[in-house]
């Protein structure tokens, strides 16, 4: 893989949502498509039987998985969980007049989580540290963790029998393991730059030379990718990610109360995993 470094950007990841921004380039690289293929199969799936739907989403993002996949449905409602403003205003457009968009601008540890068909929560949870109350009150950190917020989503899904989608990096770097600890370094080299920034140099080497999209995968692959391993040293709360690995989530959804558990890789890098849950 031949991929060139051009000119930095000092875009911070996820703070803009425009045709030019980074988040953009972002979703349009293939291991990214693969994520919404696979979230749209388990959506359209679940919801083409159903009247008077609810749609829970936690993390908007720009709104790419929504384009088109709710528009034959009958009307539903759709809430969107998302502490940034900007989220709600890019998904809102996304969906069609049939939907009652239901805006939360809250981080999911204060939301409530209204009862729901569908819950899709898609590369969010692992910017929440600890596995739980316990581990977070462990380092010094109050409130909820994974666990407990996944258990709110089982609660949500049981009066409608409702499916759960989760998706997530397979790695392990929790608020347990600390700076610079030889372990959580090797595991940020792993998920960032063994397989992410692999995955993105092969999606630029495949894009035409002169491409705008080529040069911002490029700042993707320098500052989200090997920028990255700077976090294995910075201090637990001032990490970016914690994450765990694929056998971590799925004891943790099962503790959480799920069942019917099933998990896939959705990307030939063996990167992101999507969970399904009742």
């Amino acid at each position: 893989m031949r991929a060139h470094l051009g000119k930095p950007t000092d875009e911070a990841w996820n703070t803009t949502f425009g045709s030019d921004s980074l988040y953009e380039a972002w979703t349009q690289l293939p291991f990214v498509h693969d994520i919404y293929a696979h979230n749209r199969a388990v959506i359209a799936g679940t919801l083409q039987e159903r009247t008077d739907w609810h749609v829970v989403e936690v993390g908007g993002g720009n709104g790419a998985l929504w384009d088109g996949l709710l528009d034959a449905l009958a009307p539903g409602t759709f809430t969107l969980i998302d502490p940034n403003p900007n989220a709600h205003d890019v998904v809102g457009r996304r969906l069609p007049a049939t939907v009652d968009f239901r805006p939360v601008i809250a981080d999911v540890k204060d939301a409530t989580i209204p009862d729901a068909d569908v819950i899709v929560c898609s590369l969010t949870l692992h910017h929440h540290p600890g596995r739980d109350a316990a581990q977070r009150a462990e380092f010094g950190m109050k409130g909820d963790g994974k666990l407990e917020i996944a258990q709110r989503f089982v609660e949500a899904l049981r009066p409608r029998n409702g499916i759960g989608i989760l998706n997530e990096a397979d790695c392990y770097n929790e608020i347990d393991l600390g700076p610079g600890d030889e372990v959580l370094v090797d595991h940020f080299l792993d998920v960032y730059v063994r397989r992410t920034a692999r995955a993105v140099a092969r999606a630029i080497d495949d894009a035409p030379p002169d491409s705008t999209l080529r040069r911002r995968w490029e700042a993707i692959l320098r500052q989200w990718c090997l920028d990255q391993i700077d976090y294995a040293y910075a201090p637990r709360k001032a990490r970016d990610v914690y994450e765990l690995d694929a056998a971590s989530w799925l004891r943790l959804l099962r503790s959480a109360g799920a069942t019917h558990t099933e998990h896939r890789y959705s990307d030939q890098w063996n990167l992101f995993v999507q969970y399904l849950f009742r």
